[in-house]
């Protein structure tokens, strides 16, 4: 960049802020911006590069990472809006991490690989290298052979967490035991072997890659690079290299960027808001923000970007003394805060209150937050009843969670109803929970071809199951499974069905059982949490088991899947970074509902404030009225408006 610390680019449509023109005409090599949610980290990165641009740098030269194709898309769309011709845009390089990794593999392998993006093509893969080592191990080792689409879905979610973090890289690793290497990576010998055999399939182990999973193309490129410093000068080199998001580096990721921005020995702009780093799950940590950088670049320059541009000062106040930093609003309009109150002892009470706020709400969207899906449960029933329609982002209704389907198979096999459930796919889907949960050790294709028969021919469900679980190797499994199903079959109808429920969760010892299929603890309490949920609801509205299939059906079909063009939606906070609502309402903020026990106290606290900073105008808070119940959360905000107790 130019010595001239005067901006010579002049945008369209915004004047920048003082921030703002700090970072598009910043001198150092090196520049972190410090972000607060909803302050244009995308605009101030697009005005960093049409900097650069008007002071003559070729676009050619010029490098911009994000982690997903809409960050690519908004950042695209920003240089349109202030300024930057279409022509311009299009001879810069705007791509995700993983696509930038992978078109370098393409010229450094000469070699044009299979992308695999979703988990329906990888289930095939999976199943094989479990299959692979049920064959070479189960001899020599205890395993849980799982082969149900939950515990794929699981399997595939620690794989690409194992590789964000490089876990396989450590310089011991391949010296260790492998009991040792099972306590460092803190995983089952199962998943271990099932990883290991993965990877094999993939050719990873041999570099004839067969194939690349999301991810893959950035752990593949690094592994290549890392330690090959001649292979490194084959690397792109750019001049300017800008990146967003940078809470949710990994590091894989993050040795690519470094990789980059030596290569060419760029100037680079980074922006990244350390407070919204909530996605530990794929590797992110805050340690790249707040530590690594510096290690790596001792010289560089953080500059801050505090206003927002999304909520007004009252929440601007709010969240910044949570978090204990600057942060002020850019905007003149108010973000109204409430917090309602219930009472605590009183299952329902919550959600009723919950009802209250809908009553008044504004136009636009209005998001209902979850910490997680288990509190969907009360939400949607209580929705449901009160006949108000919802849609659901990125998250199914609780009636088709793996735990439900479980329960609702159940009831279907024991009074012999299946064909109550109408959809036969549904009926596929309740044959793999009772799978799961009963834990019996299916092959793909066994399991496969079961759920096309019961789908087609319900009544194959109940001598199906019988005969599995005859033949299960976990006897004692199959014998709670089968007193569980005896149970329910001498009830009559009208007995209640969640009592009858409660029964069966004693029985099969659920939630042991729940430890043992999710490989994630934090997720087997979320599971366990949403059996005692539902069975508290089915008590509440008194069904019986005779009008059980039918209460559920009726329900189900009250429930749409939103692309979030819905007036109210339903989501978890984990997957509505990047969004805003005009209202928000965040239920439950009472101890160990949000924050969670057993949880990294940080990150917890880091949801809260993505949560609160998705409002643009109202955020509802709803909070037990005894104080020693309430999340730590609402006195951390110290906000100064009415508190409202619940209606008589």
């Amino acid at each position: 960049m130019s010595t001239d610390n005067a901006p010579q680019f002049i945008p369209k449509r915004i004047t920048p802020t003082l921030e703002q023109v700090a970072i598009q005409t910043a001198q150092k090599k090196v520049v972190l911006i410090d972000a607060n949610a909803g302050a244009a980290k995308t605009t101030t990165l697009a005005l960093r590069l049409a900097e650069a641009l008007h002071r003559g740098r070729a676009p050619e030269r010029m490098l911009a990472l994000v982690f997903t194709e809409a960050a690519r898309v908004a950042l695209r769309q920003r240089l349109l809006e202030v300024g930057v011709p279409l022509g311009v845009v299009k001879r810069l390089t705007i791509d995700t991490f993983d696509a930038f990794a992978a078109k370098v593999l393409l010229q450094l392998e000469n070699m044009q690989v299979a992308a695999m993006r979703s988990d329906e093509e990888l289930r095939p893969v999976a199943w094989e290298a479990l299959e692979v080592v049920s064959e070479k191990y189960a001899h020599r080792y205890p395993l849980e052979i799982n082969t149900t689409n939950g515990a794929i879905a699981e399997f595939l979610k620690l794989q690409l967490r194992t590789k964000a973090r490089l876990d396989f890289q450590n310089p011991d690793f391949e010296s260790n035991s492998l009991d040792d290497n099972l306590e460092l990576l803190g995983m089952s010998r199962t998943h271990y072997l099932w990883l290991r055999e993965y990877e094999g399939l993939r050719g990873a182990d041999t570099g004839d890659i067969q194939f690349r999973a999301p991810f893959d193309a950035t752990y593949d490129l690094v592994r290549m690079l890392d330690g090959d410093e001649p292979l490194r000068q084959q690397l792109p080199a750019f001049q300017i290299i800008v990146a967003d998001e940078l809470h949710d580096l990994n590091e894989a990721s993050f040795r690519l960027l470094t990789m980059l921005i030596r290569r060419g020995n760029a100037f680079f702009c980074g922006a990244g808001d350390k407070d919204q780093v909530i996605y530990t799950w794929s590797g992110a940590d805050h340690r790249f923000l707040r530590q690594r950088f510096e290690q790596e670049f001792p010289a560089l320059q953080r500059l801050p970007l505090t206003a927002s541009y999304r909520y007004g000062p009252q929440l601007a106040h709010a969240v910044g003394v949570l978090k204990n930093k600057a942060s002020v609003s850019a905007l003149s309009r108010a973000t109204h805060i409430e917090v309602l109150q219930y009472e605590h002892a009183q299952p329902q009470a919550c959600s009723a209150q919950l009802i209250a706020a809908l009553e008044h709400a504004h136009a636009g969207t209005t998001a209902i937050l979850l910490r997680d899906r288990d509190q969907a449960i009360r939400v949607e029933t209580a929705l449901f009843q009160s006949g108000i329609a919802y849609g659901l982002v990125d998250m199914n209704s609780y009636l088709l969670s793996l735990e439900v389907l479980m329960l609702r198979g159940m009831v279907a096999i024991a009074r012999k109803d299946l064909h109550a459930i109408k959809s036969g796919p549904r009926r596929g889907e309740i044959l793999e929970a009772l799978v799961a949960f009963a834990e019996i050790p299916f092959t793909r294709t066994e399991l496969q071809q079961a759920k096309a028969d019961v789908a087609n021919y319900p009544d194959l469900l109940e001598g199906f199951l019988t005969n599995q679980l005859a033949k299960s190797q976990n006897q004692d499994k199959a014998a709670l499974t089968l007193a569980a199903v005896d149970y329910l079959r001498a009830l009559p109808p009208d007995a209640l069905a969640g009592d009858a429920l409660q029964h069966i969760f004693d029985l099969m010892q659920l939630e042991q059982t729940a430890r043992r299929i999710y490989v994630d603890p934090a997720q087997a309490r979320v599971v366990a949490r949403s059996l005692h949920g539902f069975i508290a609801v089915c008590r509440e509205a008194g069904v019986a088991l005779g009008g059980f299939a039918g209460w559920l059906g009726e329900m189900e079909d009250a429930v749409t899947v939103s692309t979030g063009k819905a007036k109210l939606v339903i989501a978890c906070i984990d997957q509505i970074k990047g969004l805003e609502y005009n209202h928000v309402i965040l239920p439950y903020l009472a101890v160990d509902e949000f924050p969670r026990s057993k949880t990294d106290p940080l990150e917890e606290e880091n949801r809260f404030y993505v949560a609160a900073t998705r409002a643009r105008d109202r955020l509802t808070l709803l909070t037990p009225q005894d104080p020693a119940y309430q999340s730590r959360y609402i006195a951390a905000l110290q906000l100064k408006q009415k508190i409202v107790a619940p209606k008589s």
